[in-house]
């Protein structure tokens, strides 16, 4: 059933050690796991303070292709590949993917053998399996469900179609027929799942859309798996249950429904129980590359920031970096742009992925130009609102921000704080917490439709970003804050790049339309500039 191992282009043992000692040169440290940790075959490592866990090294992987799986399938594969892999990555699923479904594979060097279907892939690995969880096929809900008793129980995901060629195997839960409806599925869950789950964790996904990527994490760390609408009262009560018994700085996996009651209100309700969001739920074979060493350094290329001057400093920055899914899939397409390196950009992006996969951070940290400068995206070490936190554990926040921007060389970061789906300034006492612990060089704020610098809590300049989404729009943006300038004091203008639009070369187009007085600079050099001219204190 399966066929000859075949390999990618994996680097050399002397590019190896060259590469390591070019990322130790700055600072890096080559790991999948923290010093200290179980070794590689004792599976999930997650010690105290690590956000998030890192899984064993990966072996030759078993790959198949789930491209037009059915729905049954598909959830059938995840639970499989959960289970296996929480003792060791052996199985990775390949799928449509903006990057192409083998890239990330070949770069991290990792070698597979293809394998014809799911049923496969059970016939080689029946023996971690100890039983079957039954769906329900008119409740969806009982897909997130059957996810965490998976987890729990050993068992993989089956629909009823599926049971004839499963009968080897004992039924350990049938959902069939059992809830009314979706709230009562999650409020069984809630009693009688959440006390055996791991409480650093819970997973948002929708029981309809999201059918394989991050479910074989869930399964894989016994996460309780649920789908919270934060705008209907009964679905935000079940989940605000399960947060309430979160830890500060605990991570909610996944997303939120779309439309009014979608990120804005999800990541307020998560904030104000001081969870950090991790959007995610199309992340792919996180399981793989949680697991995969790879270096990362403690420090950026530093570049020469030009004498100040009577000009118009402009600063282009990357959304999105708080997004695992983005880092996987958006990023590396946007990265392998021809045009980047052409002209300064700022690209926001998540510390934690030194934790959730390294080897995506490793690869934009080493193959970066001059003019790329990666920066925490919203806000820090993941995705919060700073004002809905609660005051007395914000801390919590504060300092897990500083210590994974500190690991991976990042020195500024984009803030957004949002209450009610309005962006609103840190408080005095919020943004003293900020600049205590973090100690960045310089803050972005907020997307939206002017730029402005001041200085926050009277030591850090903050940028407003104007957010742009073509070339015609940046150029206006850029046009109309400008208006007016005297041309007697130097201007700074960020502008925000919707990355979902735009790409490097439509960057450097922007740019291009740039002559005198303009200078368009880094985020660093952005920010040091801005020290200047604001008489603040340097880092």
């Amino acid at each position: 059933m399966h066929s000859d191992p075949v390999r990618s282009p994996r680097p050399t043992r002397r590019q190896l050690l060259i590469g390591a000692a070019g990322a130790a040169a700055l600072g890096a440290t080559a790991f999948a796991r923290p010093a200290g940790a179980a070794p590689d075959h004792s599976g999930i490592a997650w010690p105290d303070g690590q956000a998030l866990p890192h899984f064993a090294e990966p072996q030759t992987l078993d790959l198949v292709d789930l491209t037009g799986a059915s729905a049954a399938d598909q959830l059938l594969v995840a639970s499989l590949q959960g289970l296996v892999n929480r003792t060791r990555p052996r199985i990775a699923t390949l799928r449509p993917a903006d990057e192409g479904g083998l890239t990330w594979l070949r770069t991290a060097g990792l070698t597979w053998r293809t394998v014809a279907d799911g049923w496969a892939l059970l016939d080689k690995y029946r023996s971690v399996v100890r039983g079957v969880v039954v769906t329900d096929p008119d409740l969806p809900a009982t897909r997130n469900l059957a996810t965490t008793i998976a987890g729990l129980d050993d068992a993989i995901i089956a629909a009823p179609e599926q049971l004839d060629r499963l009968s080897g195997l004992p039924v350990v839960a049938d959902l069939r027929g059992r809830f009314s409806d979706d709230i009562a599925a999650y409020t069984w869950a809630v009693d009688t799942l959440w006390p055996r789950c791991e409480h650093r964790l819970l997973v948002g996904l929708d029981p309809e859309g999201t059918l394989g990527n991050l479910r074989e994490y869930a399964v894989a760390t016994k996460a309780l798996t649920l789908w919270i609408h934060p705008d209907v009262p009964e679905s935000r009560a079940v989940g605000e249950r399960v947060m309430a018994g979160m830890a500060p700085g605990s991570s909610f996996l996944g997303w939120w429904p779309a439309g009014v009651g979608g990120e804005s209100d999800g990541t307020e309700l998560t904030s104000r129980h001081g969870l950090i969001v991790l959007a995610a739920d199309h992340s792919q074979n996180l399981t793989v590359f949680g697991g995969v060493p790879a270096p990362v350094s403690g420090a950026q290329r530093a570049l020469p920031v030009p004498a100040l001057a009577n000009r118009v400093y402009v600063t282009f920055s990357m959304t999105e970096g708080d997004n695992l899914q983005y880092n996987q899939h958006r990023m590396r397409v946007l990265w392998d742009d021809p045009g980047r390196g052409a002209v300064p950009l700022n690209w926001s992006t998540n510390p934690l992925l030194v934790d959730a996969a390294p080897i995506f951070l490793s690869h934009f940290q080493r193959t970066a130009s001059r003019n790329d400068y990666l920066m925490a995206g919203p806000s820090g070490a993941g995705y919060a609102y700073p004002s809905p936190w609660p005051d007395d554990t914000l801390a919590s926040f504060t300092g897990m921000t500083a210590r994974y921007m500190r690991r991976t060389g990042m020195d500024s970061a984009v803030i957004l704080n949002r209450v009610g789906g309005s962006d609103v300034p840190m408080s005095d006492a919020e943004a003293a917490r900020y600049i205590t612990d973090v100690r960045p060089l310089g803050l972005f704020k907020d997307w939206t439709d002017t730029t402005k610098l001041s200085v926050l809590h009277g030591d850090t300049p903050q940028a407003v970003s104007y957010l742009t989404s073509s070339v015609d729009e940046a150029t206006a943006a850029i046009a109309t804050s400008a208006a007016g300038w005297s041309g007697d004091a130097p201007l700074f203008l960020s502008i925000g790049i919707l990355s979902w639009n735009l790409t490097p070369t439509d960057v450097a187009t922007i740019a291009g339309t740039l002559g005198d007085p303009y200078t368009v600079v880094r985020g660093d050099q952005f920010f040091r500039l801005a020290r200047q001219a604001l008489h603040l204190p340097n880092r």
